[in-house]
């Protein structure tokens, strides 16, 4: 695509001695940052249905991703192209329904098919070697929920509003933190039974409070 190589040859000549001093200055702890800001205007602007907006940001992840593969490019680790081949590589293989003959008729099943491949690809020993780490931690418990769930090692407790309400209960005379780590962990329970997105609904449902506060 035209408008892809324009980009790329534009992300060489700023990074390039004849280019700009703060592109050239960037390295990739400070690309983590900015990818995390340019993601979160992404969600924002798809939050709000601001079509110019969802366009806009996503022009400045490409921008990022690009930076990011330009750096490591020049450092002879790998370029856009092993990025492109890798990514394509990975689709076929983990679309066996699609590409090949396996039968997959179901989302849950497709789903159900991605956790057990990619742990098994992976040799991953714990579902520890899963968790993106530096995420926020109501995510986290959510990816956590759903790949213990696929797993079949317990099922969701039937009684777990009962048991939230008698550890909610034990606050009157708690000081420990762990009890309070724990409610929180049943009630991401409770929103993954019931299809609630908490990490990005919660921060719409305190959005809306804010704009009602005034000072």
């Amino acid at each position: 695509m035209k408008e892809f190589d324009n980009l790329v040859k534009i992300v060489t000549v700023l990074r390039s001695k004849c280019g700009c001093p703060w592109d050239r200055a960037q390295r990739l702890d400070s690309y983590k940052k900015y990818l995390l800001e340019e993601t979160y205007e992404l969600i924002d602007g798809l939050a709000k249905k601001k079509l110019a907006i969802v366009r806009e940001e996503l022009g400045d992840i490409f921008l990022i991703l690009v930076a990011i593969s330009h750096i490591l490019n020049k450092k002879n680790k790998f370029n856009l192209r092993d990025v492109f081949d890798t990514i394509t590589k990975k689709l076929i293989k983990r679309h066996p329904h699609v590409f090949g003959l396996k039968k997959l008729n179901t989302k849950e099943e497709v789903y159900k098919y991605w956790v057990r491949h990619k742990a098994k690809s992976k040799r991953r020993k714990t579902l520890l070697e899963r968790l993106p780490k530096t995420a926020p931690s109501l995510l986290l418990a959510e990816i956590f929920i759903k790949e213990f769930n696929i797993l079949n090692r317990e099922k969701m407790p039937q009684d777990l509003v009962l048991k939230l309400k008698q550890k909610i209960e034990t606050l009157k005379n708690v000081k420990k933190g762990s009890v309070f780590y724990e409610i929180l962990f049943d009630l991401c329970k409770l929103a993954y039974i019931n299809n609630v997105d908490l990490e990005l609904g919660l921060r719409d449902f305190i959005i809306k409070k804010a704009s009602k506060v005034h000072y």
